[in-house]
Parts: structure tokens; C-alpha cells; sequence
């Protein structure tokens, strides 16, 4: 679990997608406005926390975390999802 909420983080450090064991990440409460599409790496990630964030696209990458069972993504700007979310097969619970 990394937890680097309410950082005032603009962009994800590119050293968090090397971190493939990862199991949960939470960035929210920053000031994101991109999801690098390396975010698709996070194969093992069963929970990501980027709500409210300025976030204004989904990488269609996202669904390639296929463990993931909590994605959070409310309070953003985002205005289109992109159909791979459909590859979640495992998610229970999303917020937009």
C-alpha cells in the first residue's frame, strides 16, 4: 500500500509504475490533471484512490488491471471513459 494523499502532487512520479507488487494506491486529494498510461503496468493493483484530483481522461491502459476491485475516480473533470474499463472483470466498486 502507498498512500500519498493530500500531497498537492501534480503529476504521478514515474517511479510509482515501477512498483508492480503494488496493491493499492491512493493519490487522492492532490492536483493530478494526467494519468501517465504506464498506470496500466499496476497489474497486481486491487484498489486505486484518485478522487478529487483535476484528472480529465482515463488512459484506455486502466484496463489492463484486470485485480482491481475499487476504483475511485469521483470529483475529477472527467468527461469520457474509455470502453476497456470493460476488462475489470474483477471490480466491485467504481465512483465517477
Amino acid at each position: 500500500k502507498l498512500c500519498l494523499r493530500s500531497n498537492k502532487i501534480e503529476k504521478i512520479p514515474k517511479e510509482i509504475i515501477n512498483l508492480i507488487n503494488l496493491k493499492e494506491l491512493r493519490l487522492e486529494f492532490n492536483k493530478i490533471k494526467l494519468l501517465p498510461i504506464e498506470i496500466g503496468n499496476l497489474i497486481n493493483l486491487e484498489k486505486l484512490h484518485l478522487y478529487n484530483n483535476e484528472i480529465k481522461k482515463i488512459p484506455k491502459e486502466i484496463g489492463n488491471l484486470s485485480k482491481l476491485k475499487l476504483l475511485l475516480l469521483n470529483s475529477n473533470q472527467i468527461n469520457s471513459i474509455p470502453t476497456e474499463i470493460g476488462n475489470l472483470i474483477n471490480l466491485e466498486l467504481l465512483y465517477l
